[in-house]
């Protein structure tokens, strides 16, 4: 209840007017804003239109079908759709498709699209991750560093994109070395391995070398790193001569004569 004096000065309004004015204009105004929150909470897609949620459940099952039979260790996190957005119905199923080289990665992007009589394409994000039994290193390990099962411990853990991505087993490791540093505690990406060299530098070798059936072999010392079948430079211990040669083996280089 609000009361106002009866006497006031003529030309001025009363102050518990103005008051009363005010409350209820606040009140008028809170009620409008909360029936407009809950219209547009409650209001359905309009007609003629698509829903947001068959965008994202087309964008998902785009992802699951990538990955077939391993899905389901997936956890997708979809990036959400502008609720103000508006595209024609489809008179046909939704396609989906992943873009770039269509792999599925920690941050892959999906594509949408309508090919009815309207046709339309829309994009949208999905984070990638799974739940798998992974090699986690139990020290920090430099790059270059030879690899073994002592390195690492196997957990269940929830790693970003898809577990093919990351090791599990130990025997894997045989021959390998790292392309870079792990932490202690890190995943092992198959991304974060090579083959160790198979000759290094600075090694012995045998040169070989055929012309016209005719096999000639020479002491000679490799002068870089190298995997089976990569091209190095050798010196022949003998003449000094530095030729590039072929790595055959872990002691067997071929040179031409």
């Amino acid at each position: 209840m609000i009361s106002c004096p009866q006497k006031l000065p003529i030309g001025r309004a009363p102050v518990c007017a103005h008051r009363a004015l005010g409350t209820v204009s606040l009140l008028a105004m809170l009620v409008t804003t909360l029936c407009a929150a809950a219209l547009v909470h409650a209001s359905p897609v309009p007609e003629g239109t698509t829903s947001n949620h068959s965008i994202q459940l087309a964008a998902e099952q785009a992802i699951r079908a990538r990955v077939g039979q391993d899905s389901g260790g997936l956890s997708l996190t979809l990036a959400p759709l502008d609720p103000r957005l508006r595209l024609a119905a489809c008179d046909q199923p939704l396609q989906s498709f992943i873009t770039e080289d269509g792999q599925v990665r920690h941050q892959t992007t999906v594509g949408v699209r309508c090919d009815g009589t309207i046709r339309w394409t829309i994009y949208t994000s999905v984070t990638v991750e799974s739940t798998a039994r992974v090699l986690v290193s139990r020290y920090a390990l430099p790059r270059e560093a030879m690899l073994t099962a002592a390195d690492f411990d196997v957990q269940t853990r929830r790693i970003p994109g898809l577990a093919s991505t990351y090791l599990a087993d130990a025997a894997s490791l045989d021959g390998q070395r790292l392309l870079m540093p792990v932490g202690a505690g890190q995943p092992l990406s198959r991304d974060a391995l090579a083959p160790a060299p198979l000759v290094r530098r600075g090694q012995q070798v045998i040169i070989v070398a055929h012309a016209s059936g005719i096999e000639v072999r020479m002491a000679g010392v490799a002068l870089a790193d190298g995997r089976l079948a990569d091209h190095i430079r050798v010196q022949n211990v003998s003449s000094q001569r530095i030729v590039e040669a072929i790595i055959r083996s872990d002691s067997l280089v071929e040179a031409p004569l």
